[in-house]
């Protein structure tokens, strides 16, 4: 079965990554398209309502969670991701933009202050996103275990954690290489931005 989305190309800058999203053909593009498979995200990661997004519904990302792009949740969901690890500094920002052309095709930046931090957030969210959209007949991502396997994994490529207790790695840190590379404050809505806790999307 086909996957909710595919990342066509990831893109690191010195502050940002920014990923080219195609929410795939017969792949509902809005959220209001599917309002259980929504509430299933909202309830791995219910801070996300909270999350300052300057969009045209409202001052938070709640006000247009209903029907907003499916980019934009992921968006949202990256970055409360990197947001909980506590790692990814006082700030995190996100904004999503449509691509001229074409209406299942976005640019989804998200704040870069760690490459793995960055990239293993927007791998995860887009695991979440996947059940919550097409498996939810599956068990379900245990989001407090990704966060943590997360945060672990890039405490040690700093170099400032242990070594883990166990060489097996969970679904979730698996999940974490299957993006091929070359709180929260979002922006304003192209879809775009939130801030939350010290965190932003749009």
């Amino acid at each position: 079965m086909a996957d909710l989305f595919n990342i066509l190309k990831v893109t690191i800058g010195p502050k940002k990554l920014t990923a080219r999203v195609l929410v795939n053909p017969g792949m509902p593009l809005m959220t209001s398209e599917d309002v259980e498979a929504t509430a299933r995200v909202y309830y791995l990661a219910p801070a996300i309502a909270e999350h300052l997004c300057l969009g045209d519904a409202g001052s938070k990302f709640q006000d247009c969670m209903g029907h907003t792009e499916l980019a934009h949740l992921l968006e949202h969901l990256t970055v409360e991701i990197m947001n909980e690890t506590g790692l990814a500094g006082t700030i995190s920002t996100g904004r999503t933009r449509n691509v001229m052309g074409d209406d299942r095709l976005f640019d989804v930046e998200v704040s870069c202050p760690d490459d793995a931090l960055a990239i293993g957030a927007l791998s995860s969210a887009t695991f979440m996103m996947n059940w919550a959209f097409l498996h939810h007949d599956q068990t379900p991502p245990d989001f407090p275990g990704t966060v943590a396997a997360l945060a672990s994994l890039v405490s040690n490529l700093r170099g400032n954690a242990a070594e883990p207790d166990s060489p097996e790695e969970t679904e979730e840190e698996q999940a974490f290489g299957a993006i091929d590379t070359e709180g929260a404050v979002v922006e304003p809505h192209d879809a775009e931005g939130v801030v939350y806790g010290g965190a932003a999307a749009e």
